[in-house]
């Protein structure tokens, strides 16, 4: 009988492969890959490229050919089954080659104006995945994960139940409240709307300190659901959605489950943290989860002596660069961090040293891109702070003109501003509310909580978390202006304070005898009932005493560019549009007009209507300080259709379809 058919033929490569001949492959691989990049790059000259792109990618097959067919010697054999095999190396190794491929091919791309930029985010991500790659030891088995979640479901089920408590607050008709949106959130949609066009189609590019990353992910959004008010605000909600878990493992980590569900309790009621997440406005409501979840992994890292949870805090810090300028800050917190971890806390660490390695190495090697489009485009990078620092901008230079008074005593006032603003200055800058940061009682706790983090610092959890709420104050107060904006740009630091003022609750009722590990009932009873009141207060001054008072937009001209794009947005693209301005309300003054509106056009008619002598199809709005004229024309010229929009009972757009 012959022989049965051979259906697979057998693998040419069934010996496990030296480092030698993996590091080979790799090279082999990331030829033939640069030459197709090289084509892809220059397709206007391939007389020039095309001979230099084969090259590659000749040399690249023949190198892997010869890891395939040439046998291993018996040094190669022994070497491959050495269970020491420099694996970490060699994964590090192709983490760097990837990341220097992708800055080179995003140079390459900006020089010839490319717009798709998908193949230098794929090396990106790649060298990010290779990274993390190098220090996994062992995956968790399936036993070890069913132990954990026996052990944790509970705690899990809390958290899911606080988050999805947190994501109703701020997907709650997040396209209509609030009603408004402001002008630099109609600019942030008109720019993320051409994100995908050049400079912005860049991942690494920076405007205004946004990073072309975070303005692409705005982008993604309206592409999904349109562009509107609710997919403009769709990324900020996500970002205040994710806080709560991320909250949650940092306070965990730093005073325990008890303290963490309140903390997190209190960040997702905070009518700050909520305003924040409904307007696109501020960048820095990204920072309330990608801030503690570093954190969270440093400090992790250290005291379980992970090398992967080191990697995976600096791989994030360095992507934090693509959406804002605060990681800059933070950065520098961290270094001093640091230091003192190694000054003083060696004994208690001793692996310090490579933690850290492995931290700032994933930051360098995400950051390199950002790092040198910033070095080529130093306009982009310190725009914020040339037009808002105190130094760059001339202003420290002259209030001391204008003062008499002291560097020092200037940026100490500006320092105590900064803090002041959590607990006593008034939220107006992208806000309008009246009430602090932190409300009443919070504000309380949180002071409470402070002083027994300030008293504890010797301890490495209260040490990083007083560097992480101080660097708020002493950034914004040394380097930034104005004051006014203080009371968002604290944002950065809230889960911090919000975590204070968790500790100072908890150590509040334990000092009065509410003791959670002797009279429990007694504990979850009075904090039960504090945490209804700051529910109640906080959701009324959000959405009543702000959203229902129409404050957002800070003036009459803000509010009524939005009352005109939502209208505009609802006419045929024909029909023309007329609009009876005058020197406090035009259309063309605000970017959230043209970005509700898509676009749509509309002339501005300072004159009397009878100038223009309007024909029937064409549409007259009157902005408010004209109603009256346009009534009056409408008295004479009936039969049209008449449209009337209203800000809080007060009459504040009227339009008119001539007949």
């Amino acid at each position: 009988m012959p022989p049965a058919l051979q259906l697979e033929s057998p693998s040419p490569h069934t010996h496990s492969p030296s480092p030698l001949r993996r590091v080979l492959a790799a090279a082999a691989i990331l030829l033939v890959l640069a030459a197709f990049l090289f084509l892809y790059s220059y397709p206007d000259e391939p007389e020039k490229y095309i001979p230099l792109a084969m090259g590659f990618i000749v040399a690249g097959v023949v190198l892997f050919l010869l890891t395939l067919i040439v046998k291993p010697s018996a040094a190669e054999a022994r070497q491959a089954a050495d269970p020491r095999l420099p694996r970490q190396g060699i994964w590090i190794a192709a983490a760097l080659l990837l990341g220097i491929l992708a800055t080179v091919m995003m140079l390459v791309f900006l020089q010839f104006d490319r717009q798709n930029y998908i193949p230098v985010m794929t090396m990106w991500i790649g060298a990010a995945v290779c990274y993390l790659t190098a220090f996994i030891s062992a995956l968790p088995s399936r036993a070890d994960m069913g132990a954990w979640w026996r052990a944790h479901w509970k705690e899990c089920l809390a958290l899911g139940l606080i988050t999805v408590f947190a994501a109703a607050l701020r997907f709650y008709k997040l396209g209509e409240i609030p009603r408004t949106i402001n002008g630099d959130e109609g600019w942030i949609g008109n720019i993320a709307l051409s994100s995908i066009h050049t400079p912005y189609a860049n991942p690494f590019a920076l405007w205004q300190n946004f990073g072309g990353l975070y303005l692409q992910a705005i982008n993604l959004g309206m592409l999904v659901l349109g562009a509107n008010p609710l997919s403009l605000r769709l990324m900020p909600a996500i970002a205040g959605t994710l806080a709560i878990p991320a909250l949650y493992l940092f306070a965990r980590r730093i005073a325990g489950k008890r303290i963490a569900l309140l903390a997190i309790i209190l960040l997702a009621m905070s009518h700050t943290h909520l305003n924040f997440s409904r307007t696109v406005g501020v960048g820095y409501i990204q920072d309330t989860w990608l801030v503690p979840l570093e954190l969270y992994l440093i400090l992790s890292a250290l005291q379980k002596n992970s090398l992967l949870r080191a990697a995976a805090g600096g791989l994030l810090l360095g992507m934090h660069f693509t959406i804002y300028l605060t990681p800059q800050i933070f950065s520098g917190m961290l270094v001093v961090f640091c230091i003192l971890v190694v000054l003083f806390f060696r004994k208690s660490f001793p692996q310090a040293g490579r933690i850290f390695a492995a931290f700032w190495g994933g930051l360098a090697l995400m950051l390199l891109p950002e790092a040198v489009y910033a070095a080529t485009h130093p306009a982009d990078f310190f725009e914020r702070l040339n037009l808002e620092g105190t130094l760059q901008s001339g202003w420290l230079a002259q209030q001391m003109q204008a003062t008499g008074q002291s560097a020092v005593q200037i940026l100490s006032d500006r320092v105590a501003h900064a803090f002041l603003s959590l607990i006593y200055y008034p939220a107006i800058d992208y806000y309008g509310s009246l009430i602090p940061v932190l409300s009443l009682f919070t504000g309380v706790f949180f002071l409470i909580g402070l002083g027994i983090s300030l008293w504890r610092t010797r301890s490495i959890n209260n040490l990083l978390l007083n560097g992480y709420f101080w660097v708020g104050p002493l950034a914004i107060g040394l380097f930034s202006i104005p004051a006014t904006a203080d009371s968002y740009r604290v944002l950065m630091i809230l889960p911090a304070a919000i975590l204070l003022a968790a500790i100072g609750l908890d150590t509040a009722l334990n000092s009065i005898g509410a003791d959670w590990g002797r009279t429990r009932a007694t504990y979850a009873g009075v904090t039960a009932f504090i945490l209804i009141c700051l529910f109640a207060f906080n959701q009324w001054t959000y959405f009543v005493d702000f959203a229902g008072k129409c404050r957002y937009g800070g003036d009459r001209q803000t509010r009524f560019a939005s009352y005109l794009g939502r209208y505009l947005v609802t006419l045929p693209p024909a029909e023309p549009v007329y609009l009876l301005s005058d020197d406090t309300f035009r259309s063309g003054t605000h970017p959230s007009t043209e970005f509700i509106s898509r676009g749509r056009l509309v002339t501005n008619l300072a004159d009397s209507i009878d100038t223009v002598n309007p024909v029937s199809g064409e549409i007259l709005i009157a902005s408010p300080d004209r109603i009256p004229e346009l009534y009056a024309w409408i008295r004479e010229h009936p039969g049209g259709r008449l449209e009337a929009f209203y800000d809080c009972q007060t009459l504040f757009l009227l339009a008119y379809h001539v007949p």
